[in-house]
C-alpha cells in the first residue's frame, strides 16, 4: 500500500516529475504560459509577428481576477495545488489485498530447513601401513608424502601415524564450531574392528548422520566391482569388504568421503548397492505389512514390531558422497602437493589454497611452502589473517555455491548442517586444485563444474594481499617475542602458526578489502540491475558474511534494505541464503545507527512470513533472557513515546514498529500477553494523533490485534475512553486509511476477527467479555451500542474502503443480537407496509406520512435520546437497532458493487432469521397485504440479494439493489429525516427542458406510473418488492389483513430479546470463542483491511515509482503526453480570433448511438468524446476518427438518469467521473479499452433530501470538478452546494444556497476556486465566496433577468474569464460578479433555448433551440446577430425534427458537439478550420514549435 499522506504532501515536485501542474496555463486552467503571442500575421519576410502578452493586472479579465490572480495568496495557492487524484494504492485495488503471485520466484518457501540433519558421528578410517606400499600403486621420484601435514618418514612409524590421526581429527573437528559431533579415528583397522565402530555410530547417531572417512592410500585401489580393501588383524592380508556390507553397517542417513585412487569406483556402487538397498526394505516391509494383515484376518497373533524392516527417512540411494577423482584416476604424486591433497582440501582449504597459489604464482618470492604453514593467527578470528582469510573463503565458496546449484540442493548442502557445508566448501576448492594436477573429484549428489568461477580470481588477490605481508608478520611476532622475558612467555599449547601472546597489541596487518570491494559491486548491482529478477545478484553471499563485521555492518544493512524493497522474492532470496538468524542476532546489538535498517529489515520480512512472530517473542539470545527481554522489545523501546530516538524519519519508523507489534500480536495470544505488558497499547494510543497519517494507521492496527479477542485489553481500552477517542477520530481524520484502520478497530472491539486463518469467523464481543475485561454487562452494553451509533456516519464517508469496514463491523452487532435485528426487520417492514397502503389512500401525499406523524416519530426519538435509562430501555435499544438495520438497508443500494454485496449478504441473513423467527408469519402477512402500486419500484427488481452477483471487471454491472433514499444520520433526533420525507415547496416551479427528461415525462413529477424522483423517493415504494421477493410469496392484491393481536407479539418479542440475553450470558461465561464457529456460520463478515495495509511494507519504498523513473516507459509516456498537450494549446490558441467571425457549420462526425444522448464532453487533449445515455451507459468515441471505442454501463439502474459526466486528470491519464440522479458519483479508469473499465471510486455526494412536493422537478445530481484543487463541488434538490475533497474524501464544507428552487447549473472559477456560480430553477442566478462565513457567503443574486429554468451558467477557464447564464425562455447574460447588472443580455431564441453551451478560451457561446436550431455567438459582439446559424440535423432525409439533449465544445479545439434526441451526436467545426492548423503550424516553425508540433501529433 502507498503511504497515505496528508493532503499538503501529494504534489508534484520539479525534481521528481518535469511535467506541469494545474499551476501550468497549458492545462485546463489557463493560456500557454508563453511571453509571446503570435498576432495572426507576417512580416515582410514571412515570418511570424509575435507580440508581447498584456500583462494580467493590464488585461481586460472579468470579476477582478487579474488584481487576484497576481497576489501571494494566489501564488501560494498555485504551488499547494494537486495534479493527480483517485490515483492511490486504495484506488487501485479498491481496498482487496492482491491475489496470491502467480510467480514462482515471490511464492512463499520453506527456508527454515525444517528437515535439516545434522552430524552426529564421525568414523575416520585410515589405511596407511606406513612403510608398505600397495601393489597396485607406482609411485613416483620424488613423490607426495605429507599426510594431514605430517611426513610419515620422518619419525617412528607408530609415532607418525599417531600424529597423523590426532591432526586428521583435529582438522576434522575445526570444519564446524559444532560440540555435537563425536569424531573417532581408527588408524589401519582390521575388517572386526571396522565393523565394530560402524555398527556403534549408527547406533550412538540414532537417526542422525554418520560421517564415514575413508583414507585407502596404503591400500590397493578399490575394485570396479564395489570392493574396498582393509587389513587382516595380523596385518598380513588385504582383505576386500563389499560396499554392501559397508552400507549396511553405516546405515543411513550418512555422508561417505573418500580419498583413494579409483575412488570413482567406489561413488558408482555406493549409489547401485543403495538403490539396491532401498529395494529390499521395501518389499520387505511389503511382506511384512501384507503378513500382518493375513494374522489380523486369520485371528492369529501378528509379528512381533521388531520384525518390521525399520526404513530410514533420508534413502540409501541418496547417500551424500565425496571422492577423489574417478574410477579410471590415480591421485596427484607431485612432491609440492600433501599426499592426501583432497583431505587437505576438505579439512585444511586455507593452507592448501595458499600453498596452491604459491605453486601457481608467477611471480618469484622468498616464501617457501613450508612457512605459507606459519601463517599467523586463529581461524575463528576474523581479526587476524588467518582468520580473514578463512571469513572470506567461507564467503567466495558460499557465493559460488549459490550462483550455481540449484535452490533446493544449496539449502541441502550448504544450509542444513554445518560439518555437511564445511566440507562441499572444501570440495569446490579441491575441484579447482586437482583438476589443475588432472585429477577430477566426484560427488553425489553431482555439482556443476565451479573451478573456472570467476570469484576465485578475487580469492586469489585476496591470499595474495596476506601472503605478501606474511614475512613481514613474521618477523613482527618474533621480535615481539624476543623482547620479552622468557619466563613470561606461555609455552604453546599445541604446535601451529605462531601468533602474539594474550594483551600484546595487535598485529600491523592490513586487511583486505575484499568485503568492500564487493559491498561496491552489490551497490551497483542495485542501482544498475535491480529491476531484473534474473540473474540474482552475485554478492549477496557475501553480505550474510560482511554481518559479521562490525566495520562493515551498518553498510551492509542498508544495502540489505534496499536489496528487500525490491519485493516478496527479493524476501525470499535473502531468506534462502540465511539471513533470518543474523538479523534476528542483530536485535541484540546496541547501536543506534542499526535500528533504522533493523526495523525497515524485520518489517520486510513480517510482511511476508507472519509466522517469524514466534522467533521475536522467544527468550533464544541469550539462554537466561526473560520474555520481557525477548527480541520483540527491540521495537517496544522506539515505539514507545517517552525521550528521544535518534532516528532519522522516527514517525515512519515507529509506524513499522506499530506494524511488527501488531504482526506478533494477530493470532498469537503470547504476543498479545507480551505487547500489553510492555505497555505497546499505551505507546500506540499516544500515536494515534501524530501528524504521520501511516503512524496514526498502523498505531489503529496494533491495538486492533491486541484487543482482537483479548478481554485483557479491551478492558484497558474500555477504561481508558479508547472507543470514545476512536469514535472522534473516525469523523475527523483526513487520512481515508486512517479512517478505515479505527474503523478496523472498533470492528474488532465488537467481535469481529483480525485473524489470518480462514477457519476463525469472529472473535468475542465487548459485549459478552467475561470478568477479565473488568466491566459489568450494562458497561459493556453502553460501550457496544454507544460505539456502533457513532460508526453509523460512516455510511456516507466518501471512501469505499471505510464503508466496507462499516458493513462488517454492523454484521458483527447482527451475529451478537439476533434477535435485536429480528424484532428491527419486522418492524421496519410493517412501518413500510402501513406507509405504502397509506400512500394508496392518498395518492397526493409523496411521504406517505402525515406532518403528525413525523412530528411523533422525531418526539419520541427525543425522548428516547434524554433518556436516563440509556441503554437498557426497551425503547431506547429498539430505536438504536433500527437505525443499524436502516444503515444495512440503505447500503445494499451503496454506489460500490464489493460493498452492496457484502450490505445484501447482512440483510438476507437478518431477512433468513426473520422469516424462520415466530415472528416470521407476521411478517409475510404484513408483506402480503401491501397495496400493488406499492411494489411497483423505479427500479428493475432484484433477484434474491444471496444469489445477486455484481460484475466487477470491465463493464460494471448495473446495480440492481433497491436505491438508497436518505442517509443515516449520526444522531438519534435526525432519524426521523432518514425514514421518511416531509411536505415540500408552495412555490411552483418551472418545468425542466426536454433534455432533462425521462421517456418525455419530468423526474420528479409523481403519477400512479411514474414513482418520485431518486433524490427524494419513498423509502416503501423502494423496498417493499424486495421484502417481498425475500418473503418467498408472490406479490398479491390487496385483501384484509389478517390481524394480529399486539400482546402475542409484545411477547414473542420479548422472548426473542430474553433469547438474545441468554446466548450473551453463556458467551460471557465461555472462556474462548473456539470452538464455537459453526462451520455454516455466516456472519459476522471478514474484513481484509489488514492484509491489504501490509501489502505497503511487500512493495518498494524506497525506489521511485515508474512514472517517476527517468527512462521508464511510463515516464516517457508522460512526458510525451506534456509535449503533446503544449502543442495542442500553442497550435489552438491563434483560432481564438477567427472562432468569434467564422462560421461554425462544418460539420465532421456524425455518432450515432444505441439509445437517446442525454450529456455529452470532450476530453480536453485526447481525442475523447463521452456521451451518456439514457439507459445509464457511457460511451467513448473517437471525435476524430468517428467511431466508437467503448461503451459500459455507470452501474446504476436505466431509470436513473446520468445528469453530469466529466475528465479528472486529464493533463495526464484522464479518469471519467460520471454523477447520476440518484446521488452517486463514479469515477471510472481505462475508460477507453474495451473489457479493461475499472469503478476506482464511488460514493454518495448527496444524501439529504430537500422536501418538495410532487409537481417539484429537479435536475439531479449537479456536478463540478476543480482540478486545480481536487475538489469537487456538486448540488441538486438541496438548500447546500456541497464541497468534497478528493484526496480526503470527505465533505469539506455545505454552502446554503439561499434558494427556493433546486440548483440547475454550477461553474466556479477553475483557478483559485473560490468563486462558485449557480443557477437555479426559479431563473435566479446566485454568486458565492467560499472564504466568507456560511452567513454572508452570497455575495450577488441576481433576479429577474431570466424567467424560467436556468439551463446552464459556465465560468470560462481561459480567455478572459467571461461568465454567462441562460434560462429556458432564450434569455443569455453576460455578467460580472463585480456588478449587480448584466453586462450584456440579448435573447437567442424567441421560442425558448434548450442548450446553451461556452468555449473555454475562445470568446463564443452557443444555443440551441427546441426545433434544432443552433446558433453560435460573439461575446464581443456589438449587435445581437449569430455569427453563425445552423441546424443539427440527423442527415438529408430526416423529415422530423428532434430537440437537443446536450452541446459542447471542445475546450481547445474550435469544434462544437451536439447530442440531440434522434439518438446522434454530431460535431462541426469552423470554415477550413483543418487548412488553418496546418497553417498555423507552418508558420511556428521558424520559432521551432512546428517541428514540435508535428512530432507530438500522434500516440506514442
Amino acid at each position: 500500500m502507498q503511504r497515505p499522506e496528508d493532503e499538503d504532501d501529494q504534489s508534484y515536485s520539479d525534481e521528481s516529475y518535469t511535467s506541469g501542474s494545474e499551476t501550468d496555463s497549458y492545462g485546463d486552467e489557463d493560456d500557454p504560459p508563453s511571453t509571446l503571442e503570435w498576432s495572426g500575421e507576417l512580416d515582410g519576410d514571412g515570418n511570424p509577428i509575435t507580440k508581447q502578452l498584456v500583462p494580467a493586472e493590464d488585461a481586460n479579465v472579468r470579476h477582478g481576477f487579474a488584481e487576484a490572480y497576481s497576489s501571494d495568496e494566489y501564488l501560494k495557492a498555485l504551488e499547494a495545488s494537486y495534479f493527480m487524484y483517485w490515483t492511490d494504492p486504495r484506488h487501485q485495488s479498491s481496498g482487496i489485498p492482491a491475489p496470491p503471485p502467480t510467480d514462482p520466484a515471490s511464492q512463499k518457501i520453506d527456508w527454515r530447513n525444517r528437515d535439516r540433519i545434522r552430524t552426529a558421528a564421525a568414523v575416520l578410517v585410515v589405511c596407511l601401513r606406513i612403510g608398505y606400499d600397495p601393489p597396485d600403486v607406482i609411485k613416483t621420484d620424488p613423490c607426495a608424502k605429507l599426510e594431514c601435514w605430517i611426513d610419515p618418514y620422518a619419525s617412528a612409524k607408530d609415532k607418525a601415524m599417531e600424529r597423523i590421526g590426532k591432526n586428521l581429527q583435529t582438522q576434522f573437528e575445526s570444519l564446524a564450531a559444532t560440540p555435537k559431533t563425536r569424531y573417532k579415528q581408527f588408524l589401519d583397522p582390521p575388517i572386526e574392528d571396522a565393523k565394530k565402530f560402524c555398527t556403534a555410530a549408527r547406533k550412538s547417531a540414532k537417526n542422525e548422520r554418520v560421517l564415514f572417512y575413508y583414507n585407502g592410500h596404503g591400500v590397493p585401489k578399490p575394485t570396479a566391482s564395489g570392493e574396498l580393501w582393509l587389513f587382516n588383524k595380523q596385518y598380513t592380508q588385504y582383505i576386500p569388504v563389499s560396499l554392501a556390507e559397508v552400507i549396511m553397517w553405516l546405515g543411513s542417513p550418512s555422508i561417505m568421503v573418500w580419498d583413494c585412487s579409483a575412488a570413482g569406483n567406489i561413488v558408482t556402487k555406493v549409489q547401485e548397492f543403495g538403490a539396491k538397498r532401498d529395494a529390499d526394505l521395501a518389499r520387505e516391509a511389503a511382506a511384512a505389512a501384507e503378513a500382518a494383515a493375513q494374522a489380523q484376518a486369520n485371528g492369529t497373533e501378528p509379528p512381533p514390531p521388531e520384525s518390521k524392516p525399520h526404513i530410514p527417512s533420508v534413502p540409501f540411494r541418496d547417500t551424500i558422497q565425496l571422492g577423489a577423482c574417478l574410477g579410471h584416476q590415480t591421485l596427484p604424486m607431485n612432491p609440492e602437493l600433501p599426499a592426501d591433497l583432497f583431505t587437505a582440501c576438505l579439512t585444511s582449504p586455507i593452507e592448501m589454497a595458499i600453498r596452491f597459489f604459491q605453486i601457481r604464482n608467477p611471480l618469484k618470492n622468498d616464501l617457501t611452502l613450508e612457512l605459507l604453514l606459519e601463517m599467523p593467527g586463529k581461524l575463528n578470528d576474523r581479526r587476524t589473517p588467518l582468520g580473514e582469510l578463512t571469513w572470506i573463503f567461507t564467503a567466495v565458496t558460499d557465493t559460488i555455491a549459490w550462483n550455481t546449484l540449484p535452490r533446493d540442493l544449496f539449502q541441502k548442502l550448504f544450509r542444513h548442517d554445518l560439518v555437511v557445508a564445511a566440507l562441499f566448501r572444501g570440495f569446490l576448492l579441491a575441484e579447482r586444485i586437482m583438476r589443475y594436477f588432472e585429477c577430477t573429484p566426484i560427488s553425489v549428489p553431482a555439482l556443476p563444474p565451479t573451478h573456472n568461477h570467476p570469484l576465485w580470481d578475487s580469492w586469489d588477490l585476496a591470499v595474495d594481499m596476506c601472503i605478501q605481508q606474511l614475512p613481514g608478520l613474521l618477523a613482527y611476532i618474533k621480535k615481539y617475542r624476543d623482547a620479552m622475558p622468557q619466563e613470561i612467555i606461555p609455552a604453546p599449547q599445541e604446535p601451529g602458526p605462531p601468533s602474539l601472546p594474550p594483551g600484546a597489541p595487535p598485529l600491523p596487518y592490513v586487511h583486505s578489502n575484499f568485503f568492500a570491494e564487493q559491498l561496491r559491486a552489490f551497490e551497483i548491482w542495485l542501482q544498475e540491475g535491480g529491476v531484473e529478477r534474473n540473474p540474482h545478484p552475485v554478492q549477496l553471499p557475501v553480505v550474510l558474511q560482511v554481518l559479521l563485521s562490525q566495520a562493515h555492518r551498518l553498510r551492509a544493512l542498508i544495502l540489505l534494505c534496499k536489496f528487500l524493497d525490491l519485493g516478496p522474492w527479493a524476501v525470499n532470496v535473502a531468506l534462502s541464503i540465511g539471513i533470518f538468524a543474523y538479523v534476528l542476532r542483530l536485535l541484540q546489538a546496541p547501536a543506534a545507527e542499526l535500528k533504522p535498517v533493523l526495523i525497515y529489515i524485520w518489517a520486510r520480512i513480517l510482511a511476508v512470513y507472519e509466522n517469524c512472530k514466534e522467533d521475536l517473542l522467544k527468550s533464544t539470545y541469550p539462554p537466561t533472557r526473560t520474555v520481557d527481554q525477548a527480541p520483540y522489545t527491540y521495537f517496544v523501546s522506539v515505539l514507545a513515546p517517552s525521550g528521544s530516538v535518534p532516528i532519522p524519519n522516527v514517525s515512519e519508523h515507529r509506524a513499522m514498529c506499530a506494524f511488527i507489534l501488531g504482526v506478533c500480536c494477530r493470532d498469537y495470544k503470547p504476543g498479545q500477553a507480551a505487547c500489553l505488558r510492555a505497555n505497546v497499547f499505551d505507546a500506540c494510543l499516544a500515536h494515534v494523533r501524530d501528524v504521520d497519517p501511516l503512524l496514526r494507521q498502523w498505531s489503529a492496527l496494533c491495538i486492533a490485534m491486541m484487543w482482537d479477542d483479548f478481554e485483557e485489553a479491551k478492558g484497558l481500552g474500555i477504561r481508558g475512553r479508547v472507543h470514545e477517542l476512536f469514535c472522534s477520530i473516525l469523523h475527523t481524520d483526513p487520512v481515508p486509511e486512517v479512517r478505515a484502520a479505527v474503523l478496523y478497530a472498533l470492528g474488532t472491539l465488537l467481535g469481529t476477527t483480525g485473524s489470518s486463518s480462514p477457519t476463525k469467523k469472529f472473535g468475542k464481543s465487548i459485549v459478552c467479555s467475561g470478568p477479565a475485561a473488568g466491566l459489568s454487562p450494562i458497561e459493556q452494553s453502553d460501550v457496544e451500542l454507544g460505539v456502533a451509533m457513532a460508526t453509523l456516519k460512516c455510511s456516507t464517508d466518501g471512501s469505499p474502503l471505510v464503508r466496507r469496514e462499516l458493513v462488517i463491523l454492523l454484521s458483527s452487532l447482527v451475529n451478537e443480537h439476533q434477535g435485536q435485528f429480528i424484532i428491527a426487520a419486522y418492524r421496519a417492514i410493517v412501518e413500510r407496509s402501513t406507509r405504502a397502503t397509506e400512500a394508496a389512500s392518498k395518492p397526493s401525499s409523496e411521504s406517505g406520512m402525515t406532518d403528525e406523524t413525523l412530528a411523533y416519530i422525531a418526539a419520541s426519538l427525543n425522548a428516547a435520546a434524554e433518556s436516563d435509562e440509556g441503554p437498557s430501555n426497551p425503547a431506547f435499544q429498539a430505536t438504536l437497532f433500527s437505525c443499524m438495520y436502516k444503515t444495512i438497508f440503505d447500503m445494499m443500494a451503496d454506489p460500490f458493487p464489493d460493498i452492496a454485496d457484502s450490505a445484501g449478504e447482512v440483510m438476507d441473513h437478518i431477512l433468513k432469521l426473520l422469516f424462520e423467527s415466530p415472528l416470521g408469519p407476521a411478517a409475510k402477512n404484513a408483506l402480503r397485504n401491501a397495496p400493488p402500486t406499492a411494489s411497483t419500484s423505479r427500479f428493475k427488481p432484484p433477484p434474491a440479494p444471496a444469489v445477486t452477483h455484481i460484475e466487477k471487471p470491465a463493464e460494471p454491472a448495473v446495480n440492481g439493489h433497491p436505491s438508497r433514499t436518505a442517509s443515516i444520520a449520526t444522531s438519534l433526533k435526525s432519524l426521523a429525516h432518514q425514514l421518511t420525507t416531509s411536505t415540500g415547496l408552495t412555490e411552483a416551479t418551472p418545468v425542466p427542458p426536454t433534455s432533462l427528461r425521462i421517456n418525455g415525462k419530468v423526474p420528479g413529477a409523481a403519477s400512479p406510473t411514474s414513482p418520485v424522483g431518486a433524490l427524494h423517493g419513498s423509502a416503501s415504494t423502494d423496498s417493499l418488492r424486495y421484502l417481498q421477493s425475500r418473503a418467498g410469496k408472490p406479490v398479491a392484491k390487496p385483501k384484509p389483513g389478517v390481524p394480529t393481536d399486539p400482546a402475542a407479539v409484545d411477547l414473542i418479542i420479548a422472548g426473542l430479546i430474553a433469547e438474545d440475553e441468554e446466548r450473551l450470558r453463556r458467551r460471557r461465561a465461555a472462556p474462548s470463542v473456539s470452538g464455537e464457529e459453526p462451520s455454516a456460520q455466516v456472519l459476522p463478515l471478514k474484513s481484509t483491511f489488514f492484509d491489504w495495509a501490509q501489502e505497503y511494507y511487500k512493495g518498494s519504498q524506497m525506489q521511485m515509482t515508474e512514472g517517476d523513473e527517468p527512462g521508464s516507459v511510463a515516464y516517457n509516456q508522460r512526458l510525451w503526453r506534456r509535449a503533446r498537450n503544449e502543442s495542442i494549446i500553442i497550435k489552438t490558441q491563434p483560432m481564438k480570433i477567427p472562432a468569434g467571425t467564422s462560421r461554425w457549420d462544418e460539420q465532421i462526425g456524425f455518432n450515432t448511438l444505441d439509445t437517446i444522448p442525454t450529456k455529452i464532453a470532450f476530453h480536453q487533449f485526447e481525442r475523447h468524446l463521452l456521451a451518456a445515455d439514457k439507459k445509464g451507459n457511457i460511451n467513448v468515441y473517437d471525435w476524430e476518427q468517428n467511431k466508437r471505442l467503448n461503451r459500459f454501463t455507470n452501474g446504476t439502474s436505466p431509470s436513473v438518469p446520468i445528469s453530469s459526466v466529466r475528465f479528472v486528470n486529464e493533463d495526464d491519464v484522464a479518469l471519467v467521473m460520471s454523477g447520476s440522479a440518484d446521488g452517486h458519483v463514479r469515477l471510472f479508469r481505462d475508460y477507453a479499452e474495451p473489457g479493461e473499465v475499472h469503478l476506482v471510486s464511488s460514493f454518495q455526494g448527496i444524501q439529504e433530501q430537500l422536501p418538495t412536493t410532487t409537481k417539484q422537478a429537479d435536475a439531479g445530481l449537479v456536478l463540478e470538478w476543480q482540478q486545480g484543487r481536487g475538489q469537487l463541488l456538486m448540488g441538486g434538490n438541496v438548500k447546500f452546494i456541497r464541497v468534497w475533497d478528493a484526496q480526503r474524501e470527505v465533505a469539506l464544507q455545505d454552502l446554503p444556497t439561499r434558494a427556493n428552487s433546486c440548483l440547475t447549473s454550477l461553474t466556479c472559477d477553475q483557478v483559485a476556486g473560490n468563486i462558485l456560480v449557480g443557477g437555479f430553477g426559479d431563473g435566479s442566478v446566485k454568486v458565492y465566496d467560499r472564504r466568507i462565513t456560511p452567513r454572508d457567503n452570497m455575495i450577488r443574486s441576481y433576479k429577474g433577468h431570466h424567467h424560467s429554468w436556468i439551463v446552464n451558467v459556465h465560468m470560462q477557464r481561459g480567455g478572459n474569464r467571461e461568465l454567462l447564464s441562460g434560462g429556458l425562455g432564450g434569455e443569455v447574460c453576460l455578467w460580472d460578479i463585480r456588478l449587480s447588472e448584466p453586462i450584456r443580455t440579448l435573447v437567442a431564441h424567441q421560442g425558448g433555448m434548450s442548450q446553451l453551451a461556452v468555449h473555454e478560451h475562445a470568446p463564443v457561446f452557443a444555443t440551441s433551440s427546441a426545433a434544432n436550431i443552433v446558433k453560435v455567438w460573439n461575446m464581443n459582439g456589438v449587435d445581437d446577430e449569430p455569427i453563425s446559424k445552423f441546424r443539427n440535423s440527423a442527415g438529408f432525409m430526416t423529415q422530423r425534427t428532434f430537440p437537443m439533449t446536450s452541446m459542447a465544445f471542445h475546450p481547445h479545439h474550435m469544434i462544437l458537439g451536439c447530442a440531440s434526441e434522434d439518438s446522434h451526436i454530431n460535431t462541426f467545426q469552423i470554415e477550413n478550420y483543418g487548412s488553418s492548423l496546418l497553417k498555423v503550424q507552418s508558420q511556428l516553425a521558424p520559432l521551432g514549435m512546428g517541428s514540435r508540433m508535428a512530432a507530438y501529433s500522434g500516440p506514442p
